[in-house]
């Protein structure tokens, strides 16, 4: 006999079918089809097609009663279309609409191809803002076809992104077919206690009430139950792994606590660690004496000083007896952690080594060889360390070095390699800790929020006029006679035919012309083959090149501490930390620091990022002001792990609410021990979390 737990799989189930094995009236292959380009393949993505907004039929206003500079919805037959030329040669497609109280134009700028959809003769619904000229006027309105609705009797309509040749009226027949039929099999995931503490509605009933409102004002609730669910969700799949982590976590192994190479190392510094500083490396000594496995974020500015703490916690390790490795994004970058290191290695009597895929042959067999018996106390490399064949005799500690570009399977695969696998991820790109605490986590956040006393803050200034370019190209110039070195940023590699921005070689051709051809110039993009842009790296870095052209490539690279002055051209199609990321690549030696930002943007947005720009350097503060500024499904990277397909929460508006769903998650797996209990629960994180793996893998 079944359980009540199998039967409730098996209805759930049918929700994940794809959707060509469940006969729908008015939906066939080809509608199938088209829908598929939505990512709308079964039921259950169906009922999560939320519509983009509502048609309410029961309010409209009338024409003849519209005031200036009002936002409405009108409603009204089109008594005019056509494709008008302006007098510079642009398209505009213009119609004419009457409510039998009234006409108002419309216009569409670019868009003719509407003149195919919108129609004389046809009912209409308009929103936009209204502005009063010889007649009312609505510039780019949203607009409605509105249909005959056949059997469907509803004053608030939904209306779905669809793709244009599916009427809305078929959608939504089809729409309350899998709602009637199939709603019953959207089993509950949310613990009884968790809905009365948020005051949440039942699945079921948000998922009818979202698609067919009786009142526009009850939408934001059940808005408001979707996004809790994607948060707990989210969260849920990431915390269950930190659970089980912990419930197999006692002492592992003990460490003698040697600190003799830590002790040597910190000697043959030139430098006081910060307060900061030392307060990470603490508490990652606790996590390591305490005999569980360690899992750390760490996080710091440019030029904070990860790096130094990484090394430090590597030495400590390998002083008790295990291996440790380093893992970097790039061949040149890993090369630059060996090199900067290996003679302090070599010093202490430490076997270091590094691993690449251009370590080939009997070189690279001697050091897995070497890996294996355990004679290289230390490895450094790139995605090359993840292979099969690479194999330790007693890994302890796993650093990665910008974790964000790392896949999360890439993390895991790398730490299974260890018998402990202790991990400390390091991350440059400043997140504030609430936000941090919900997407890594998996981890543990330790955050070093300053920077060394003798670091000087980066001068940076907005180009936003001739006058102010020419007086730039001037300064350029007596600084590379001062024998500094130069970058300049540019978001392209090369013309495109839908915009007006630099591309490499018009940064070359214009910083020719204002008589920089005298001096030695590379240019460097993400199109070239890793030899070709280690090689022109490096050239930078020795000074045979006194300029640097690039694109966002060298955003993640080496350190050329000559090089003082970042110039981004076309600076306002970054984003602020992409723009503080770069600035970050100066700044680096013992000369004062520059970066430009030339753009003569009119976007308000983009005028505040350049001047939040110039008035701080605090990566924090600017993370801050990020947020604020960025529409929330620009925050995160398509490739983040568990949140690549968020798409109901706003991480600005809703980072009270992820919070506390956060807080709860918490007290759920500590009451089940890491163990989640609601079989329907399992499904959704299994389901969310393969299609992150999917996202990684792409």
């Amino acid at each position: 006999m079944e359980t009540n737990d199998n039967i409730m799989i098996k209805e759930y189930e049918i929700l994940y079918h794809d959707i060509k094995e469940i006969k729908i009236k008015n939906l066939g292959e080809k509608t199938l089809d088209k829908l598929k380009k939505y990512g709308i393949t079964r039921l259950i993505d169906f009922l999560y097609h939320f519509p983009r907004t509502y048609e309410d039929r029961s309010n409209y206003k009338k024409i003849r009663d519209l005031l200036n500079n009002e936002y409405i919805s009108i409603k009204g037959e089109v008594i005019e279309a056509k494709v008008i030329r302006t007098r510079t040669y642009k398209s505009m497609f213009k119609i004419v609409v009457s409510d039998g109280y009234g006409t108002i134009e419309a216009v569409w700028f670019k868009m003719p191809y509407l003149v195919n959809t919108i129609k004389v003769g046809m009912e209409v619904l308009l929103n936009g803002t209204v502005k009063k000229e010889y007649i009312y006027k609505m510039v780019n309105p949203g607009y409605q076809i509105i249909e005959d609705n056949g059997d469907i009797n509803l004053s608030i309509i939904p209306v779905y992104t669809l793709p244009q040749s599916i009427s809305q009226t078929i959608y939504i027949k089809i729409i309350k077919q899998v709602i009637e039929y199939y709603i019953e099999s959207l089993h509950e995931i949310f613990p009884i206690e968790f809905i009365d503490k948020f005051n949440l509605p039942s699945r079921i009933e948000t998922i009818k009430k979202i698609h067919f409102p009786e009142k526009l004002d009850e939408v934001y609730n059940y808005k408001r139950r979707i996004a809790t669910e994607e948060i707990f969700i989210l969260e849920m799949g990431i915390l269950q792994k930190r659970f089980e982590y912990e419930s197999i976590n006692s002492v592992l192994y003990n460490l003698e606590d040697k600190k003799n190479l830590v002790k040597k190392y910190l000697e043959s510094l030139k430098f006081e660690l910060t307060r900061a500083q030392k307060k990470v490396i603490s508490e990652i000594y606790n996590d390591l004496n305490s005999g569980k496995i360690s899992n750390r974020l760490i996080q710091g500015d440019v030029g904070s000083g990860k790096t130094v703490v990484a090394i430090i916690l590597l030495l400590y390790m390998i002083d008790n007896g295990y291996q440790g490795v380093l893992m970097a994004p790039t061949e040149i970058l890993a090369e630059q952690h060996f090199l900067g290191n290996m003679d302090i290695f070599n010093n202490l009597g430490i076997k270091i080594e590094i691993l690449t895929g251009s370590v080939k042959g009997k070189k690279r067999k001697q050091i897995l060889d070497e890996l294996e018996q355990g004679v290289i106390n230390l490895i450094i490399g790139t995605h090359a360390l993840i292979e099969d064949n690479v194999k330790f005799k007693k890994l302890g500690l796993v650093v990665i070095d910008e974790q964000h570009k790392f896949g999360v399977e890439q993390r895991k695969k790398l730490r299974e390699k260890g018998i402990i696998s202790n991990i400390a991820v390091m991350s440059a790109t400043p997140i504030p800790r609430s936000l941090a605490l919900s997407i890594y986590g998996d981890l543990d956040v330790s955050i070093i929020d300053e920077l060394p006393p003798n670091r000087k803050d980066i001068k940076t200034k907005w180009i936003n006029s001739e006058n102010l370019k020419e007086k730039m190209f001037n300064f350029l110039k007596t600084k590379l006679e001062e024998g500094r070195q130069i970058y300049f940023v540019t978001p392209l590699i090369e013309e495109t035919e839908t915009g007006k921005w630099y591309s490499t070689e018009d940064v070359y051709n214009m910083i020719s012309e204002k008589g920089f051809g005298k001096y030695n110039i590379g240019i460097l993009h993400g199109k070239m083959k890793s030899e070709e842009k280690d090689a022109i790296m490096t050239n930078f870095k020795k000074h045979k090149l006194d300029i640097l052209i690039s694109t966002t490539v060298i955003e993640v690279g080496v350190d050329v501490p000559n090089a003082a002055i970042m110039v981004i051209i076309d600076s306002n199609k970054f984003g602020l930390s992409q723009l503080h990321q770069l600035r970050g690549r100066v700044g680096r030696g013992e000369h004062q620091s520059y970066c430009f930002l030339v753009t003569n943007t009119t976007n308000e947005v983009s005028i505040e990022r350049m001047k939040i720009m110039e008035k701080t350097n605090d990566g924090f503060k600017i993370a801050e002001e990020d947020l604020k500024l960025r529409k929330s499904g620009e925050i995160f990277g398509k490739k983040q792990s568990g949140i690549s397909d968020i798409k109901y929460v706003d991480v600005v508006r809703d980072i009270k609410l992820i919070k506390n769903v956060r807080d709860e998650v918490i007290n759920y797996l500590k009451k089940t021990k890491g163990v989640v209990e609601n079989p329907i629960l399992k499904i959704e994180i299994t389901e969310k979390f393969n299609k992150d793996k999917e996202n990684n893998n792409e």
